[in-house]
């Protein structure tokens, strides 16, 4: 449901927030990216579970902030809320990364950009043609769109994960209710930040499996192998490969998004670790999950040789554009050993948690007939 629902609003008022209001769609049809990204993720959120297909069963939606944010509530049912800036600045990077010539030269574009420039950043760059437009679009804009709806979905599944694994009502145990929210819950909760990065691998332990499953199921880059194999030495995985590849590319660019947001706000307790070592860690969660369920058969190495190089890729982006240096030594570091350091750290805490978060509900919330509103 749409993020107007009456609760939801309360709710967002007591928090102090607005949402955030879609613009209109232009006299020729086209419709604003948030219109096209509410209808397409009410429509995903609404495949995960029973009680979110009728409608009113989740409430989604997005509010105006500035930060790269995202939160969830919990109160007369599950509530997703991607800031407003989050989405601007993901489909503003994904356009931007196809203006860059040197990356993915082997896309040959129907309509060309024009050398090294990106798209512009104002007027049509938001606004789409409908489902049903018979027009023809451009390839690179059509892999910017294909990276931008990966890395929202592993958003929305990292969201999720806080409603369905405990996660929220956790904190509305230990701190009261309050929004779960990645950017300022550690300053606002006053929970061990041990604990809430734990929680934060778990969200990101789920959400990877279920943006690689979907891979798997879908193969949504399937169209744009033939080019990549040509330029790209990736270990082959069938016509699988090109998928994998810009799964990691895409959760490299949300997981880089945030540490600038980290970056502008000096006074952040930020639980999470830089987006190198962040890939890193859910490196051993993907080759696990894809090898138990029949998805892949490649080796660790093999996921480590993709994964390395789409987060390194997506790096060498994101420094051309701020025309900042690529620090490559950085990024390997995070490879080099921490990871498993980390996750030795998660799983450390995770025990000390876990018998609480186990007596906890987990899964979807029923919406309730009554009122009350209580965010957590």
């Amino acid at each position: 449901m749409p993020i107007t629902d009456d609760a939801l609003a309360e709710t967002l008022a007591r928090l102090g927030l607005k949402h955030f209001e879609i613009p209109k769609p232009k006299p020729n049809g086209f419709l604003h990216l948030f219109d096209i990204l509410q209808e397409d993720s009410l429509e995903r959120l609404s495949d995960l579970a029973d009680e979110y297909t009728r409608p009113g069963g989740i409430g989604f939606g997005f509010v105006e902030h500035r930060d790269f944010d995202a939160m969830v509530l919990r109160n007369v049912r599950d509530h997703v809320l991607l800031a407003s800036s989050a989405v601007r600045i993901l489909w503003s990077l994904c356009n931007a990364v196809m203006g860059i010539r040197e990356l993915f030269p082997w896309i040959d574009d129907i309509d060309r950009l024009g050398g090294a420039q990106a798209p512009p950043v104002k007027g049509e760059l938001f606004y789409l043609p409908p489902k049903n437009h018979l027009g023809i679009e451009p390839v690179r804009p059509r892999l910017a769109r294909a990276i931008f709806n990966t890395a929202i979905d592993f958003m929305l599944m990292h969201e999720i994960a806080h409603l369905w694994n405990g996660h929220t009502d956790y904190l509305a145990q230990k701190a009261g209710p309050q929004p779960f929210t990645e950017l300022r819950l550690a300053a606002k909760s006053g929970i061990d930040p041990e604990i809430l990065a734990a929680l934060e691998f778990d969200a990101d332990s789920f959400a990877v499996q279920k943006i690689f499953a979907r891979a798997y199921r879908e193969n949504q880059f399937a169209e744009f192998t033939t080019g990549f194999a040509k330029d790209h030495r990736m270990p082959a995985d069938g016509e699988h490969t090109t998928s994998w590849y810009f799964c990691w590319f895409a959760i490299y660019a949300v997981f880089r998004a945030f540490d600038e947001a980290r970056g502008i706000e000096s006074d952040l307790l930020w639980v999470q670790p830089p987006a190198p070592l962040r890939q890193a860690c859910l490196l051993s969660t993907v080759s696990a999950v894809c090898s138990r369920q029949g998805w892949s058969q490649l080796s660790m190495e093999s996921w480590s040789t993709i994964a390395i190089d789409a987060g390194l890729e997506c790096e060498r982006a994101l420094c051309q554009i701020r025309n900042a240096p690529l620090n490559t030594e950085g990024f390997h570091a995070a490879w080099d050993g921490p990871a498993f350091t980390q996750i030795e750290k998660y799983l450390e805490t995770w025990d000390r948690i876990a018998p609480e978060l186990m007596n906890l509900k987990r899964g979807p919330m029923a919406p309730k007939q009554t009122e009350t509103v209580e965010a957590s």
